[in-house]
């Protein structure tokens, strides 16, 4: 079933032998789309959506952890060229999009989700899961950023400028 405009339920589909279906919650999809706008993505690959109890516990988690919860998602990024972002890009991209809960899993790999107050037992965490650091303040590197966009003929360009 189609999601949204890049997101199918099958890709959220838990990866246990049973194959438990998803249901991910809308606003983690309009996060992801947010995300995939943010990163001028090509794609976003959904490694791990939602994960029963038991799977979860399989791979490290919790039985009650937030891709237990339909609220998570570990990703990797291609950007529109095909290539393979960085984690700490996707992070600082995701910090922007919104999210509230991320972790860095690998040098291309991150963990998303959407906790707060009602849904999750913290509402807030940035962490990096290959050093231990769950303290982080913000991904997003001090420079200023600015999008910009431009039609020449007929072909749209798109890229973010940074400040030097």
């Amino acid at each position: 079933m189609k999601l949204s405009e890049h997101f199918d339920n099958s890709e959220f589909t838990c990866k246990c032998s049973k194959h438990c279906i998803a249901n991910p919650d809308k606003e983690l999809i309009n996060k992801l789309e947010k995300l995939f706008s943010i990163l001028n993505a090509r794609d976003i690959i959904i490694t791990s959506g939602y994960r029963c109890p038991e799977h979860s516990i399989s791979v490290g988690g919790t039985v009650n952890d937030a891709h237990t919860r339909n609220i998570a998602a570990d990703i990797i990024v291609h950007d529109v060229t095909g290539k393979q972002l960085t984690s700490e890009v996707i992070a600082a991209g995701a910090e922007r999009a919104g999210f509230s809960g991320i972790g860095i899993i690998s040098d291309t790999a991150v963990h998303v989700d959407i906790r707060n107050s009602s849904n999750y037992v913290n509402s807030h965490w940035f962490g990096d899961e290959r050093t231990g650091n769950d303290n982080i303040k913000t991904f997003i590197n001090a420079k200023k950023q600015i999008r910009i966009t431009a039609m020449i003929d007929d072909h749209k360009y798109s890229g973010l400028l940074e400040e030097d």
